[in-house]
């Protein structure tokens, strides 16, 4: 196996000197540079092209979900593992999304550590066991969003981008002209297709996922 080259971007001091520890008898994994934020390991990545940079999230000056984007950005040769201590779902779908191509708890063990580096270098995702069942149900969360939205028509989320902002069934009747009646059944499909039980849920389930854009009732 070809060595591979690693930056670990943390501001713990702890962190890094236990990775070197995991790494001094493995040939094939080599810390080739440290720092203690984005802004440094920016300068470092630059420095010495690294395989993989390993970054924790919480981090002063430029956090690790900001770094791991302008490293997608500038360097598509180096491939990023999140190595956190916040493993809620936020952070990981956020590291997802900047470009990261794994993502472990700091309390992985050394084979977990080891693995994910490995499968990160060749490109291939990698998430710890428990954090692939949230990203997993995030994911089914957000595809049954967009079955969601698909079945509503056209009709409908003009109705609903009327209800969120504020009109009234008269008032949205009106304004599309057509019968107050008319509006009440497109808002009863609606509601039931979004699984709304009132107004307040309407405007909270479809802004929640923004199936319309905030806006304001004109005056």
């Amino acid at each position: 196996m070809n060595k591979i080259n690693i930056i670990v971007v943390d501001d713990h001091e702890i962190v890094i000197n236990g990775l070197k520890l995991f790494f001094q008898d493995n040939e094939s994994l080599c810390i080739v540079s440290q720092a203690a934020n984005g802004i440094e390991a920016l300068v470092e990545i630059e420095k010495h092209k690294p395989d993989v940079v390993i970054t924790d999230v919480s981090m002063p000056n430029m956090n690790g979900i900001e770094l791991t984007k302008l490293i997608t950005d500038k360097y598509p040769g180096v491939n990023v593992l999140v190595f956190s201590m916040h493993n809620d779902d936020e952070y990981v779908m956020d590291a997802l999304t900047a470009g990261a191509m794994g993502y472990i708890p700091k309390d992985s063990d050394e084979h977990e550590i080891k693995e994910a580096i490995i499968n990160v270098s060749k490109g291939k995702m990698y998430f710890s066991t428990s954090l692939s069942e949230i990203l997993a149900k995030k994911l089914l969360v957000k595809e049954n969003t967009k079955n969601v939205k698909k079945q509503l028509t056209e009709r409908e989320l003009e109705v609903l981008d009327l209800i969120v902002k504020g009109y009234s069934n008269k008032e949205i009747a009106s304004l599309l002209s057509v019968s107050k009646r008319t509006i009440d059944n497109h808002r009863t499909n609606l509601m039931y297709k979004i699984n709304a039980k009132n107004t307040a849920d309407v405007v909270r389930i479809a802004l929640t996922n923004k199936y319309v854009k905030i806006g304001k009732k004109k005056t």
